[in-house]
C-alpha cells in the first residue's frame, strides 16, 4: 500500500453526507458547504462554496444542475487514466460502504495512493483523490466487482466524444422593467462583464430577473437566445476571434501525445468540458495568478482539439519543453 487511506478532513466529510444524501437542493448545499467550513474556522473567499460544488463536479463526485437548483451524486467509478502508466482512478460517490471496502483492500492487496487536495487561501478543500495502481488492465473490471464500483475503461476519453457544440439556445425575452436597471455586457478586452445603460448591441448580455436570479442570454441580429454563462462567453470569443486556449506537450519518451491544457482563466470550461479535462489526471486545475490560466495535466492532444473545437476555439500547440542532460526540462 502507497499510502493510508484516510476521512480526507472536510472534503470527505462532505463527500460522505453527499453520497449517502444521494441528492438535493443546491442552494441548501451551498449552505451546507460554507456552514461546514466556517464551523472549523475557515475564512472563506467570496462564491468558494460554488467553487467547491463546480469543482466536485469537475472531479466526478456530484452532477450539478444550476438552472433547475438541483444536485445528485454520482455513481461511484472506476476509470483508467489516459497515458497515466498504471493508475485508475476512483471517483463518484463513496459511502461508508464503499470506503470500509476500499479501506480493506487497501490493507490487504491492492495498491492504493491517497491524494489530498491543497486548496489556497479561501477554498474549501475537496475530496482527496484516490489512484489505483495495476499492472494488467484485464483485472481493474475485477477490482471494480470486489470494491462494489463500475468499471468504466476510460471516463476522459468517453466525454471527448459527448461533449456538446457551443451554439445559441433558443430565442428568449430581452431585459426589460426593473430588471433592466441590472444590466452587464461582456467586454472580451476586459475579460469582464461591465454595466451599461441598454441592450442596442449584439454580445453576450446578462442580467437579475425578476426572482434576482442571474440570466445570460446573447443577443445576435437584435435577437436574444438563452445561453450558460460559460457557453456565451465563448460564442463572444469566436465573434471576435479572441483565442482561450493552449497546449503544451511533455518533454519524456513516449508522451509528445499527451501535455498541459492551457485555459484562460476568463474563459472558464463549461461544465461537460471540464470534467473531461479534469477527469485525464483525476486532479482539479492548477491555477496562475500571474499568467492568469487555469492549467489541466495529462491531457491528450487528441481531446485538448476536441474541447477546443467544440468551443469554436483553434488550439494553439506551444512548442515541447527540451530535456536537458540532468533529465529536466526547460
Amino acid at each position: 500500500m502507497t499510502e493510508p487511506m484516510n476521512g480526507g478532513g472536510l472534503g470527505g466529510l462532505l463527500l460522505r453526507w453527499l453520497s449517502e444524501s444521494r441528492s438535493g437542493r443546491a442552494s441548501v448545499l451551498r449552505d451546507g458547504v460554507r456552514g461546514q467550513a466556517r464551523a472549523r474556522g475557515l475564512e472563506l473567499k467570496e462564491y468558494s462554496e460554488w467553487d467547491w460544488m463546480r469543482g466536485a463536479a469537475a472531479l466526478g463526485f456530484i452532477d450539478l444542475d444550476l438552472r433547475a437548483d438541483r444536485w445528485s451524486v454520482a455513481p461511484p467509478v472506476l476509470t483508467r487514466l489516459p497515458h497515466a502508466d498504471g493508475l485508475a482512478l476512483l471517483t463518484g460517490a463513496r459511502t461508508a460502504r464503499i470506503s470500509a471496502r476500499v479501506a480493506g483492500a487497501a490493507g490487504e492487496w491492492m495498491e492504493l495512493i491517497t491524494a489530498p487536495h491543497r486548496p489556497d487561501a479561501g477554498e474549501v478543500p475537496l475530496p482527496d483523490t484516490l489512484l489505483i495502481q495495476y499492472e494488467d488492465v484485464r483485472t481493474l473490471r475485477e477490482t471494480a466487482e470486489l470494491l462494489g464500483v463500475c468499471y468504466v475503461p476510460c471516463a476522459a476519453r468517453q466525454l471527448a466524444g459527448l461533449l456538446p457544440e457551443a451554439e445559441l439556445g433558443p430565442e428568449a425575452a430581452p431585459p426589460g422593467g426593473s430588471t433592466a436597471n441590472t444590466l452587464e455586457k461582456y467586454e472580451p478586452r476586459l475579460q469582464r462583464f461591465v454595466p451599461v445603460d441598454r441592450d442596442g448591441e449584439d454580445g453576450l448580455y446578462r442580467w437579475r430577473g425578476a426572482d434576482y436570479a442571474r440570466l445570460t442570454r446573447v443577443r445576435r441580429d437584435g435577437v436574444f437566445h438563452a445561453v450558460e454563462r460559460e457557453t456565451g462567453i465563448y460564442l463572444e470569443l469566436a465573434r471576435h476571434r479572441t483565442g482561450a486556449m493552449r497546449w503544451r506537450p511533455e518533454s519524456g519518451r513516449g508522451r509528445a501525445g499527451v501535455g498541459r491544457l492551457f485555459v484562460d482563466r476568463y474563459a472558464p470550461l463549461p461544465a461537460l468540458h471540464e470534467r473531461a479535462a479534469v477527469l485525464c489526471s483525476g486532479f482539479p486545475p492548477s491555477s496562475s495568478r500571474q499568467a492568469q490560466t487555469r492549467a489541466y495535466d495529462n491531457v491528450p492532444l487528441t481531446l485538448a482539439e476536441a474541447i477546443a473545437t467544440s468551443l469554436c476555439q483553434h488550439l494553439e500547440i506551444m512548442p515541447r519543453p527540451v530535456a536537458t542532460a540532468g533529465g529536466r526540462t526547460k
